[in-house]
């Protein structure tokens, strides 16, 4: 899966005077590009320097950054795998959004695949993903920590999107990235797990918002998994070409060195072609920072195995059939310098699936499934415990206007207003949020 090339587009909202602007909060919008291409730069990094404060941009390369008064005389740096970083005061660009004309080009680093790919310096990829594993407990937290989320979900029928839903989770997370232990004996997966994880990670919506739901297959219906956080990637799980004995099952190839930052990166492709832990053809490519061979970015596809309540050739009517899924995967550093670790700060999900609708004519729609986690705020020093929400009781949070108009979240971008446009032909989206179940 290639990576869309990314460039920022910062466009803000002026207020017009410092005096103004120190009684209100900052809310900056923005959009990254490259400077060349003019592509946008899907899950580009834009935070405050030398802070764990910040957004990502969208699949559209918007995003949208809330910042209290107090920081408008530090530093906004934004960056992305393969381009130089872009620094600017957030002041000056505060001021510059009066006009909608700050823009951020992020220009591309040069690469060193032509000049370095076949240098004896640079390590064979068995090597590199020796080391990627070997590092996971320095890289990756040890200990419990806290973290909140923005989370997204909505579905797409054939060419109309007929579901939204949003909300603000808070996550204890216990076990955090210490590895699990495993049993190599299952058949199909070649492991069991060991230990007890199940009650390790603990998740509460603090805040929801819904739309109806239009939908004809019902897939998923408002499903808020609040546990797709940061609980089910590869890496916290040590699963897959994160594993000690299940990467070797993989194929490897160390396709291009770009840069981050400064930093080297490897640019790595891998593939499984059989049937592994419930997925089939599975294939991507991995970013690791040659300096600490952390993670920094993850892509993947997969086909599920199976159906969703079964599939009969005869009366196949009523009945999801997995197609091709898609999965994306960012981590960045939080935490104080002397204890810094990579943590989840972006994932998105596409689940494709077909559904038949009648056993007669034999209708079949095609629903795509899109899920959207953004990483708030993370606390690693004093952890506070939590308890499992009973999901029951989603349906039952009262959507409440005024906490989304200050939130912190992903700005609208094209894809967002299709979203509304195909939800308000029948009633307002913000009617349908106020008494959306």
């Amino acid at each position: 899966m290639n990576i869309s090339r990314v460039v920022v587009v910062l466009v803000f909202i002026f207020l017009s005077s410092f005096e103004i602007m120190a009684q209100n909060n900052l809310l900056i919008k923005g959009k990254v590009m490259d400077s060349q291409t003019k592509e946008v730069l899907p899950f580009a990094s834009i935070g405050i320097e030398g802070t764990s404060v910040g957004t990502a941009s969208n699949s559209a390369g918007f995003f949208e950054l809330r910042l209290d008064s107090e920081w408008k005389n530090k530093f906004i740096i934004c960056s992305f795998v393969g381009y130089q970083p872009f620094k600017i005061r957030v002041s000056e660009a505060y001021n510059y959004s009066q006009k909608n004309q700050l823009i951020f080009k992020l220009k591309s680093s040069e690469t060193l695949k032509e000049v370095t790919i076949s240098s004896k310096r640079i390590p064979k990829v068995d090597k590199i993903m020796k080391q990627v594993i070997k590092n996971l407990s320095k890289n990756y937290p040890q200990t419990p920590y806290n973290a909140d989320f923005f989370y997204r979900e909505y579905l797409k029928d054939s060419t109309a999107y007929v579901r939204l839903v949003e909300a603000a989770l808070s996550v204890y997370d216990k076990r955090s990235y210490v590895p699990i232990i495993y049993d190599y004996k299952n058949k199909m997966t070649g492991r069991i797990e060991i230990q007890n994880i199940e009650e390790d990670y603990f998740a509460q919506v603090k805040e929801r918002r819904a739309s109806y739901d239009y939908s004809k297959s019902k897939i998923n219906n408002f499903f808020i998994d609040v546990e797709y956080g940061t609980k089910y990637n590869w890496i916290r799980k040590n699963q897959f070409i994160f594993d000690q004995k299940m990467y070797k099952k993989f194929q490897y190839e160390l396709i291009n060195l770009t840069s981050l930052e400064g930093n080297t990166v490897y640019e790595i492709a891998f593939s499984y072609n059989g049937t592994i832990d419930r997925f089939r053809k599975l294939k991507g490519k991995l970013f690791v920072n040659e300096k600490d061979f952390a993670v920094l970015q993850l892509h993947f596809n997969y086909f599920p195995i199976g159906t969703m309540g079964g599939y009969n050739a005869k009366e196949r009517y009523g009945y999801n059939i997995y197609l091709e899924n898609e999965e994306h995967f960012y981590f960045k550093k939080y935490g104080e310098k002397e204890n810094e670790k990579y943590i989840v700060s972006y994932q998105s999900l596409r689940s494709t699936e077909k559904y038949y609708e009648s056993s007669e004519a034999f209708e079949e729609s095609v629903s795509e499934y899109f899920v959207e986690q953004l990483t708030v705020n993370v606390n690693q020093k004093k952890p506070a415990f939590q308890d499992l929400q009973d999901d029951s009781k989603l349906k039952e949070i009262i959507y409440n206007p005024i906490f989304w108009k200050n939130y912190n979240v992903l700005a609208d971008s094209p894809l967002n207003l299709k979203i509304k446009a195909d939800l308000e032909k029948r009633q307002s989206l913000e009617k349908q949020f106020e008494i959306g179940k």
